[in-house]
């Protein structure tokens, strides 16, 4: 977007280190507070774990010598043993402690910390305010990068007052439940826990609760409020679907009773299915909870229960002498606090505009793109290469008749050469390009928290961190949909279909159930595993050539796969996503609010060197590019592919 601007202006007043030593420091501008990133994540990092067990994998911070590790109440089973994985590669064992379901805190103690385990300081979340940068460090599910948590930066939205809830632009995904959040002193002021469909949606438990429920948080116990805990009856539910028994019947079906528990002196037996507390009809696990929560908060000595056994229904009493004294005092792990207030800094909300000049020099190298992909139009972004008529871009967005669609310009375009594996496309121009990338120049380093700046060639374009090192890409989401239930024919002669989907790319095609499918292009089809293992090499909306067998008929069918269908309704699955997200030879990401459709442009440092070609939307936290020693190496493959003909 072409403005005239007077340069980069002096942002920002941060804090920085000195020998460790947090001191103030006044008009700093945009590369003090790169390097007080950079600073703050070397200095946080070896603290932030990916924790796992019970089948769920989840982030947490170690914020004492001794163990403690503070995570997500809605993650975290008090007495449940996880696996602690630090980034350096040593993995611990832990054991869940307290957790508050209303304030979603909950801790995890290692069980033998040895003498050299990183920490990172506890902090005050009473004194943030609101643009105050803060950056977010965890472990999101899906694809990893490695060993190392992923880097979100943000700004505070709204700081935490009373017992609220903190909310920042540092952004989140399943996975990063119970990850931290940093101040740029280097002190943890939150913890993930939940997000909106909205991008600034990113909800943490101040840390400041989990100081005023210290003593509750180092009791292998689940509570709501300090000194009460949320009394148990003592019984393992079966889970059929959340929250309620196996068969989807009224009560709930008891599996295991635990030893001297309020149900184990009260007769519940393994098999009963309890359906009713204190003529409370119960339906979920919450129910149970909420009953015996009120009978604590009531004062009651005794509980009636109603009890499906075999073909009887009884009436049973319980006592219920819940434990009501406090938790023992346990010190917390205390550190020096810096004596410094905390800033907020209006520029952040638009950090973009602040780059302005820089941004107005380098969108010269975007060009928009439209073409026709099957009965659709598609836009994407091409990244011009300087001092030649090539244009680089997503292949999976580059379809027929591509051509140059801008308000200044409308030109025809021709694809040169694919490159399926990284989803490149080579295009070629009428004429040569003034402007553009230099691929011959060194390559930005990449380094996680370094800002990157993607330009617009029609808006402010976008400002993020680098968020991992690069790693390869497995496939993962990216593989063909044909839509079918399939299993394997007799004899492994083919995969014969069960059921087809309404919407899916077969029954568009005519696939019909009872088909069996012997070929898959050139691919023989033997048993359902091939098929499988076929698909899930094929991209989205690839054209395949199916060969099956009708009524000992062979036919063909040619069929436009789709993407695997999203049934999650979690907010994070919400956006869009592009259909070939993963499944690259190599990759970094970082966290800019990229749109599927501006895929195919640069991104650059700030000081204006080329780093990569933004390639896929991955998810909420994950905008992937490519290296560009990555493309240099398919446009040396095309220059020696169109010398060879």
């Amino acid at each position: 977007m072409q403005r005239s601007h007077s340069g980069l202006p002096v942002l920002f007043a941060l804090l920085t280190f000195a020998g460790g030593v947090v001191a103030a420091a006044e008009e700093f501008d945009i590369d003090s507070l790169q390097a007080s990133i950079l600073q703050t994540i070397e200095r946080v990092h070896p603290a932030v774990v990916s924790i796992t067990g019970g089948g769920t994998e989840f982030s947490g911070v170690i914020v004492s010598s001794d163990g403690h590790v503070l995570s997500a109440g809605h993650a975290v089973t008090p007495g449940a043993t996880y696996r602690i994985s630090l980034p350096d590669g040593r993995r611990f064992r832990g054991v869940g402690k307290g957790s508050n379901p209303r304030s979603d805190a909950a801790l995890i103690r290692i069980t033998e910390p040895g003498d050299d385990l990183p920490f990172a300081p506890m902090g005050d979340s009473s004194s943030l305010v609101s643009n105050q940068p803060c950056l977010g460090l965890s472990f999101p599910g899906g694809q990893r990068a490695g060993r190392e948590p992923v880097v979100r930066f943000g700004r505070v939205v709204r700081s935490s007052r009373g017992r609220g809830m903190l909310q920042s632009t540092a952004l989140m995904e399943p996975g990063d439940s119970g990850g931290p959040l940093f101040d740029l002193n280097g002190y943890v002021i939150g913890i993930h826990s939940r997000i909106g469909t909205d991008m600034e949606r990113n909800y943490e438990v101040p840390v400041d609760t989990f100081r005023r429920f210290w003593n509750e948080l180092n009791r292998e116990q689940t509570f709501t409020e300090a000194g009460i805990p949320t009394p148990r009856l003592g019984v393992q539910i079966a889970r059929g679907r959340p929250g309620a028994n196996v068969d989807e019947g009224p009560g709930l079906k008891v599996i295991a009773v635990v030893d001297d528990s309020l149900a184990a002196r009260g007769g519940v037996q393994v098999d009963d299915v309890i359906l009713s507390i204190c003529e409370t009809d119960l339906k979920t696990l919450a129910d149970l909870s909420a009953v015996l929560i009120a009978a604590r908060d009531e004062g009651a000595e005794t509980i009636q229960a109603t009890l499906q056994r075999g073909e009887e229904t009884l009436e049973i009493e319980m006592e219920f002498d819940v434990e009501r004294e406090a938790a023992p005092e346990v010190a917390l792990p205390e550190v020096d606090h810096p004596q410094v207030a905390a800033q907020g800094f209006r520029e952040l909300s638009l950090l973009a505009r602040e780059l302005a000049d820089l941004e107005d020099r380098l969108d010269d190298a975007c060009v928009a793109i439209r073409s026709t992909v099957g009965d659709k139009q598609l836009s994407c972004v091409g990244t011009k290469v300087q001092g030649t008529a090539w244009i680089i871009s997503k292949s999976s967005l580059v379809g027929s008749d591509p051509s140059i669609s801008s308000a200044s310009e409308n030109a025809e375009l021709s694809v040169v050469r694919r490159d399926p594996e990284n989803d490149l496309a080579l295009l070629q121009a009428a004429e040569v390009h003034a402007a553009g990338v230099v691929l011959d120049d060194p390559a930005a380093e990449l380094k996680p928290g370094l800002f990157v700046l993607t330009p617009a060639h029609d808006g402010d374009g976008l400002v993020s961190v680098i968020g991992s090192p690069a790693f390869v890409s497995a496939k993962f989401r990216s593989r063909g949909y044909l839509g079918v239930m399939p299993s394997t024919y007799e004899d492994d002669k083919g995969a014969i279909i069960n059921e087809v989907a309404e919407d899916g790319a077969a029954i568009k095609a005519g696939v019909l159930a009872g088909d069996i499918i012997i070929k898959l292009n050139d691919t023989v089809i033997r048993t359902h595993s091939d098929m499988r293992n076929f698909l899930l090499q094929a991209d989205p909306d690839a054209v395949i050539t199916a060969t099956l067998l009708r009524d000992q008929q062979e036919l063909t069918k040619s069929i436009r796969l789709g993407a695997v269908p999203q049934s999650s309704e979690h907010a994070a699955d919400q956006m869009a996503a592009s259909v070939r997200r993963d499944g690259f030879r190599e990759v970094v990401c970082h966290d800019a609010d990229l749109k599927p459709e501006n895929c195919g442009g640069p991104v650059f440092n700030l000081q204006g060197e080329f780093a990569g070609l933004n390639i896929a939307r991955n998810s909420r936290v994950r905008s992937y590019t490519l290296p560009v020693p990555l493309l240099r190496t398919f446009l040396a493959e095309t220059a020696s592919h169109v010398d060879a003909e």
